[in-house]
């Protein structure tokens, strides 16, 4: 399913070979789901407490960029992307625009599948799991479940989609930028995981476990491109993207139309 050489295969390798030393592979669930639950019973009630009782005009901050982590300004403008270069690649273009169609496609793509599929994961766990958001926390407590509540939003607490779909959204940028900016994607992604606990709508252990969601799907489905090579490889083990250079004989046609117009 992926090629040897990529991260995700390279881990899960490991993995294996360690599972026959140590059962790397029964205790890493094991010791994850532990961590969790420590985080939960010990710190999310004080966590909540502390920053939902930040002054307003911090909140208020918060309040202004947590729905960045919202899907839908990310999926919709890929899906059009997406759909309208597919058609356009149907008809007969020029060798410049067929080839920025199909970057356009490749980055929209590429973006769509990895927000798609990550928030489809953990939408699915939401709801088996039925946790109560911190709304409840005075009257139900931290630890309140009601499992398998498909309807009502106020228990799908965990894990978090907004941290899931920021972190799976960094991936990507990460990987666009072939990893550049590393220090910008990261605290853009922290500062929307600890906007979900500012403004009260998730706990600590949800933005946690919402961020491992993110980034491991993210990780997969990046490597999964690879391994087709759908605009990545592999260069000396690290994954380069490459679609960008789609747009490169556009450029140059439009540089060479604009040079005879600067002439005149």
């Amino acid at each position: 399913m992926l090629a040897p050489e990529t991260p995700s295969a390279r881990w899960w390798n490991a993995a294996i070979e360690r599972h026959r030393q140590t059962l790397v592979l029964f205790w890493g669930p094991v010791l994850a789901l532990a961590g969790i639950i420590a985080v939960a019973v010990l710190l999310d009630a004080r966590v909540s407490h502390a920053l939902m009782g930040w002054p307003d005009a911090v909140r208020a901050f918060f309040r202004l960029i947590t729905d960045l982590g919202k899907s839908d300004w990310m999926l919709i403008p890929a899906l059009i992307a997406l759909i309208v270069c597919s058609i356009a690649l149907r008809f007969k273009l020029s060798y410049s625009w067929a080839w920025a169609a199909r970057g356009i496609a490749a980055i929209s793509g590429y973006l769509f599948a990895t927000v798609a599929i990550s928030g489809l994961v953990t939408v699915v766990f939401k709801r088996l799991i039925g946790r109560a958001r911190p709304m409840y926390l005075d009257e139900l407590g931290p630890l309140y479940f009601k499992p398998f509540d498909i309807f009502d939003w106020s228990f799908h607490s965990f894990p978090s989609g907004h941290a899931t779909t920021i972190v799976a959204f960094s991936v990507v940028i990460f990987t666009f930028s072939n990893g550049r900016f590393r220090n910008w994607i990261i605290a853009f992604g922290v500062l929307i995981g600890l906007s979900r606990i500012v403004v009260g709508d998730h706990y600590l252990s949800d933005v946690i476990a919402g961020s491992f969601v993110g980034f491991s799907t993210a990780l997969v489905i990046r490597d999964y491109f690879v391994t087709r090579g759908w605009g990545m490889r592999i260069v000396d083990g690290r994954v380069r993207y490459r679609m960008f250079a789609a747009f490169k004989p556009l450029w140059r046609r439009l540089i060479r139309g604009y040079r005879p117009m600067a002439a005149k």
